[in-house]
């Protein structure tokens, strides 16, 4: 790191890690493109202030960054664990532009992850017709997923059309499984995925 505006590179390694972290380019484009932007205006206005009123150097370092480190901390918690969920369920991929992103993850006695996302259509139907899912012969009328599942989400989405449902065949043992389904537009997905 040059020795030469270290909150400035420091802040900056911050969010490109962060944005790596999330898996998605899109999403790490925002954080780059967006947030981090916003956030050297706003350490640039934290030094003005601090240099008015003749801070010492270290408090208004301290002030420049602590926002900073706890706005990464924030957007790693709300894209990276998430983002790193679903791709343990898409066997190491995941599909572009997730949005409306809700997940419950429980490890308890089995590993256990449910989500309702929507996505783009293109990159999820690329993930889904290769191995190891396959297109499950049974399609049900109805998401598995309930929607009292998640606190935040009111109600299902209708689905357009029938619901696909595809299954991962890789998981081996009795009582693990993996059952992705998506409406016929590939643009909304409910999941579930338990491993012992």
């Amino acid at each position: 790191m040059p020795p030469r505006y270290p909150i400035f590179w420091a802040t900056l390694l911050l969010f490109v890690v962060v944005a790596l972290s999330t898996g998605d380019a899109w999403v790490g484009g925002v954080h780059l493109v967006v947030i981090l932007p916003l956030v050297l205006c706003g350490q640039g206005c934290i030094r003005w202030v601090f240099r008015r009123f003749h801070s010492p150097v270290w408090l208004r370092r301290s002030a420049m960054l602590l926002p900073a480190l706890i706005l990464a901390a924030m957007l790693f918690r709300l894209g990276g664990g998430d983002t790193q969920a679903l791709r343990v369920v898409f066997a190491g991929n995941i599909p572009a532009g997730i949005r409306d992103l809700h997940l419950t993850e429980d490890a308890w006695t089995d590993y256990v992850v449910t989500a309702c996302f929507r996505c783009d259509p293109a990159s999820l139907r690329t993930i889904l017709d290769r191995q190891p899912f396959i297109r499950s012969e049974y399609q049900q009328e109805y998401f598995d997923v309930r929607a009292t599942d998640f606190p935040d989400l009111d109600t299902l989405p209708e689905p357009h059309g029938s619901i696909i449902t595809y299954r991962r065949t890789d998981l081996g043992e009795a009582g693990n499984f993996c059952t992705v389904q998506t409406d016929a537009t590939f643009s909304f997905v409910c999941l579930v995925y338990a491993v012992d």
